[in-house]
C-alpha cells in the first residue's frame, strides 16, 4: 500500500530527530544564558545557538541524502535494465537504508529468501518477471515510499520511470493535482485520444469524461490523492474524434519536497472492446437465461405432457399393445395387466397366440398373415386370462410399415366385451319372449275382437228387438194401458237404449287401446275442422265456441284416434257447461323443447274437485246423476287408453266453477329407430 502523509511525518522525524535535539540543545544553552545574564549580554550565545540549529540541521539533511543515494539510484538503474528484460534475476547487496525498500517490495506482496543473518548482512537475491508484475508496478511502489529520501537539492519530485515512460508503447501521462490538466502525455496516449502534447496541456482529463462518469471519475482522482493510488478505474471518455470510448485507468499519487503530491501518474487501457464484449456477454447471457428459463418451462411442460399422454396410455379404458414382425408383443398398457391380471414379464416377448384358447392358437399363423398384409384388422376374439377364465374380446389393429416396406411394428387396441355378449344373449332371449308374448297378445286380442263383435252383436240383437217391440206397444196398446204402465213401458226403452249405449261404449273401449290405424304425420288443423263439422249441432245447440290458438303443429300418431280423443275432450267441455257464453279452446304450449308436443284443451265450464283429477280417467266413473248430465261414464277412459296408445300420458288441472284444461303428451316426430341387431362374429 502507498506511503500515507502520516507515514511520512514520520520518516522526516526520524531523518531530522539528531538535528532537532542538537539544535534545542543550544537553544535551551541560549535561553538559560539569557536568563542568567540578561539581555545584551547574552546576545552572542543566543544568535550561536541558531547558527548552531541551522548547520546541523544542513549536515543532517545532506547525510541523509548521502546515505540513500548510492542504493536507491543503483536500484533504479536495475529496474531500468529489468524493462528491457523482465526475465533477468538481479542481485542487490543488502544494506539498512534500503528496509523501506524492502517494505515496498512487500506491499508488492512479492517473496523473497534472504540468507540466514550474518555479520555484515549477506546478499538478497530478487527475480522479477513479466508473468508476476511489470518493473513499471515495482518503480511506482518505490516511488511512492521509499524513493522520496533521495531528492536531490532543487528538485520538485522524484519519477524512476521519467526515462522510458512516455516513448513507449504505453498510454501514460502525467497529471497535476488540483486541475487534473496534463503535464505529460505518451505518444501512444495522444494518438488514442486524438489530441497533441500542447491542446493536452490546456485541457482537464475531466473534460473527456462521460457526463454520467463525471463525479465518479473526480471523486476517485481525489482519493488517489489522499490515499497514494487508485486502481482498475473504468470510465467512459470521448476522443477528438467525437468516438466514444471505455478505458481502464490506474492512478498513482507523486509527493515534492513539502510532502505533498506534486502530480498523479496514469496509465490507461483502453477496454472499449473488452465492455462491449462483456456487455454483449451479459446481453448473450441474459438471452440464454430467457431462453433457458423457457426451455425449463417447456421442460416442465412436456414433462406434464408426457406423465398425461403416460397416464392416458396406461390407464385408458381399452386395453393397448403392438407387435413385432413375428407376432411377439413389444409393448401394452397396464390396462391389459389389470384386464388379464399378469405381470408385465409375463407377456412382454412372448407370443400373442399364448393369450388365446388352445383351440384357436393354430389359426393364429394365417390370421396375423392376412393382417400384414392387409394392414388393419377388426375382429372378436377370445382371451385366456391368469386365473385360466376366457374372456370375449374385440380387436382392431393397424400396421406400422418402414420406408422398405418391412413391417416395424402394430398399433392395436382390445376392448372386453364379455359383459356385451352376456347383455346380447340376455336381450336375444328376453326379445324371443317378447316375441313369443307378443305373438300369443296378438292371438288373443284377435279373439277378443271376436269375442267382442259376438257379444256386441248378439246382444245388441236381443236390445233392438225390446226396444222396437216397446215402441210398437206404446204406440199401439199405449191406449189401453193406464198411467202407470205406460211409465214402466218407457222405463223398459230407456234402460235397453241406455244398454245399447254401454255396449256400444265397451265395444269403443275394448279397440281404443290397439290403434288400427298407421302412425303418420297428423295435421292438427285438418283434425280439428273435421271436429267442429261433426259437432255442428251441439255448437249449435249451446250457443258454443270452439276456437284454436293457430296455427297448431303436427304430430305423429294414428289420425282417426287423435281426431276421435280430441272430440271427447271437446264435446265433454260444451256437455259439462253452464255458462251464459260456453267455448272451448285448443292450443299447444309454446317453445316446448325435446321430442314430446304438448296440446291442451280449455274451456269455461263446471270444472273438476282435485280429488277427482285421477278418479275421472277410469271406467264408468261418473261424478253427477243421469238426470244432470247423460252418458256412460266412458268417454275419458276411452280417451286415456288412446293417449296410452301412443305412448304418451293425460292429464286435468281444473278447479270447481273455474272451467278445466286437459292436457296431452304426443310425439312431435317418429321416434329414433332401434339399432338391427348384429351378427355377431367371433374370429381369431
Amino acid at each position: 500500500m502507498p506511503a500515507q502523509p502520516e507515514r511520512k511525518l514520520a520518516q522526516f522525524q526520524e531523518q531530522w530527530g539528531a538535528a532537532l535535539i542538537l539544535g534545542l540543545l543550544w537553544v535551551g544553552f541560549g535561553a538559560t544564558s539569557y536568563a542568567i545574564l540578561g539581555y545584551p549580554r547574552s546576545l552572542p550565545i543566543l544568535v550561536l545557538s541558531a547558527v548552531m540549529l541551522l548547520i546541523a540541521g544542513r549536515v543532517q539533511s545532506d547525510a541523509e541524502r548521502k546515505r540513500w543515494a548510492t542504493p536507491i539510484h543503483r536500484l533504479s538503474r536495475e529496474l531500468n535494465a529489468l524493462a528491457d528484460d523482465p526475465e533477468r534475476p538481479f542481485e542487490l547487496t543488502y544494506v539498512p537504508e534500503l528496509g523501506d525498500v524492502l517494505r515496498s517490495l512487500r506491499e508488492l506482496k512479492k517473496v523473497w529468501h534472504p540468507a540466514p543473518k550474518s555479520d555484515p548482512p549477506s546478499s538478497l537475491n530478487l527475480t522479477l518477471s513479466s508473468g508476476e508484475f511489470s518493473s513499471q508496478q515495482l518503480t511506482d511502489s518505490l516511488t511512492r515510499s521509499a524513493l522520496l529520501a533521495s531528492l536531490t537539492p532543487g528538485a520538485e519530485s522524484l519519477d524512476v520511470s521519467l526515462s522510458g515512460d512516455f516513448s513507449t508503447t504505453d498510454m501514460v501521462s502525467r497529471l497535476e493535482s488540483r486541475t487534473f490538466r496534463w503535464i505529460e502525455s505518451s505518444a501512444a496516449e495522444q494518438e488514442f485520444l486524438g489530441w497533441g502534447l500542447k491542446q493536452l496541456r490546456e485541457m482537464s482529463f475531466l473534460e473527456i469524461v462521460h457526463p454520467d462518469d463525471y463525479e465518479r471519475a473526480r471523486d476517485e482522482l481525489r482519493a488517489a490523492i489522499s490515499k497514494g493510488e487508485a486502481h482498475g478505474l473504468v470510465l467512459r471518455i470521448k476522443t477528438a474524434r467525437g468516438k466514444p470510448k471505455a478505458i481502464e485507468m490506474n492512478v498513482g499519487a507523486r509527493y515534492g519536497t513539502d510532502l505533498t503530491v506534486s502530480h498523479l501518474r496514469c496509465h490507461i487501457t483502453d477496454v472499449t472492446a473488452k465492455i462491449r464484449a462483456e456487455r454483449e456477454l451479459r446481453l448473450r447471457t441474459r438471452e440464454l437465461t430467457q431462453v433457458n428459463e423457457q426451455l425449463r418451462h417447456i421442460n416442465r411442460e412436456l414433462e406434464e405432457l408426457k406423465d398425461r399422454y403416460s397416464d392416458l396410455y396406461q390407464n385408458a379404458p381399452a386395453m393397448y399393445f403392438s407387435l413385432d414382425d413375428q407376432g411377439r408383443l413389444l409393448e401394452c398398457n397396464d390396462t391389459l395387466l389389470r384386464t388379464l391380471g399378469y405381470r408385465r414379464d409375463e407377456v412382454i416377448g412372448q407370443a400373442y397366440e399364448r393369450l388365446l384358447p388352445e383351440w384357436r392358437r393354430s389359426l393364429f399363423a394365417g390370421r396375423f398373415a392376412d393382417f400384414r398384409l392387409k394392414g388393419k384388422v377388426e375382429i372378436e376374439s377370445q382371451w385366456v386370462m391368469a386365473s385360466g377364465e376366457t374372456i370375449d374380446v374385440w380387436v382392431s389393429g393397424t400396421t406400422v410399415v418402414g420406408s422398405g416396406g418391412k413391417l416395424l411394428h402394430t398399433r392395436i387396441v382390445a376392448q372386453d366385451v364379455t359383459a356385451r355378449h352376456r347383455l346380447e344373449a340376455e336381450l336375444r332371449e328376453k326379445n324371443d319372449r317378447l316375441a313369443a308374448t307378443i305373438d300369443e297378445l296378438s292371438r288373443k286380442n284377435k279373439e277378443m275382437d271376436e269375442f267382442t263383435y259376438v257379444v256386441s252383436h248378439d246382444l245388441q240383437e236381443p236390445l233392438r228387438t225390446l226396444i222396437a217391440f216397446s215402441d210398437f206397444l206404446l204406440r199401439d196398446c199405449g191406449d189401453k194401458l193406464d198411467s202407470n204402465g205406460q211409465e214402466y213401458v218407457r222405463y223398459l226403452v230407456d234402460a235397453s237404449r241406455r244398454m245399447r249405449a254401454l255396449i256400444h261404449d265397451l265395444l269403443t273401449l275394448s279397440r281404443a287401446g290397439r290403434v288400427t290405424g298407421e302412425f303418420t304425420t297428423v295435421n292438427l288443423e285438418e283434425v280439428m275442422s273435421f271436429i267442429k263439422a261433426d259437432l255442428g249441432e251441439l255448437i249449435r245447440t249451446k250457443g258454443a265456441e270452439v276456437r284454436t290458438v293457430a296455427p297448431l303443429p303436427t304430430l305423429w300418431g294414428d289420425r282417426d284416434r287423435i281426431g276421435q280423443l280430441l272430440a271427447n275432450l271437446i264435446s265433454n267441455g260444451l256437455k259439462y257447461n253452464q255458462s251464459a257464453e260456453p267455448w272451448v279452446e285448443v292450443g299447444t304450449l309454446a317453445d316446448e323443447p325435446g321430442p314430446w308436443l304438448t296440446i291442451y284443451v280449455r274451456d269455461n265450464g263446471i270444472g273438476i274437485d282435485p280429488q277427482f283429477h285421477t278418479k275421472i280417467f277410469q271406467l264408468f266413473r261418473r261424478l253427477h246423476t243421469r238426470e244432470e248430465y247423460e252418458g256412460t261414464g266412458a268417454g275419458l277412459a276411452i280417451g286415456s287408453k288412446i293417449v296410452h296408445a301412443h305412448g304418451g300420458r293425460i292429464w286435468v288441472e281444473s278447479e270447481p266453477n273455474q272451467g278445466s284444461t286437459f292436457f296431452i303428451s304426443l310425439r312431435r316426430s317418429p321416434p329414433e329407430p332401434s339399432l338391427p341387431q348384429t351378427e355377431v362374429t367371433h374370429a381369431t
